[in-house]
């Protein structure tokens, strides 16, 4: 294999990274929009979090951002860390 290919290779690669990761933080933010409370599984504890941000899509694709709902703390999550919406709860996050 030239170097030449290699390196066509490389770029490829690179583009369809940068597409995944675009298509990942669009697809978070359709499913989790801002004021969504969720619970997520934060260290050892389960939480209900306010969605009010994401990880830039370049560097942090999977990430959200929310406020605990108990103690009003920031909290940076990957999208993995999501049990379940919060749909019981009748009142929509305060998004000061």
């Amino acid at each position: 294999m030239s170097r030449q290919f290699l390196l066509h290779d490389v770029q490829q690669a690179a583009a369809a990274l940068r597409e995944a990761q675009i298509s990942l933080s669009l697809a978070i933010k359709q499913a989790y929009p801002l004021g969504t409370k969720i619970i997520a599984k934060i260290g050892e504890r389960k939480l209900t979090v306010c969605v009010t941000g994401y990880g830039a899509n370049w560097s942090s694709p999977g990430v959200l951002i929310g406020d605990n709902v108990s103690t009003g703390k920031s909290r940076r999550f990957n999208h993995t860390a999501i049990i379940q919406t919060d749909e019981e709860e009748s009142e929509p996050c305060d998004m000061r």
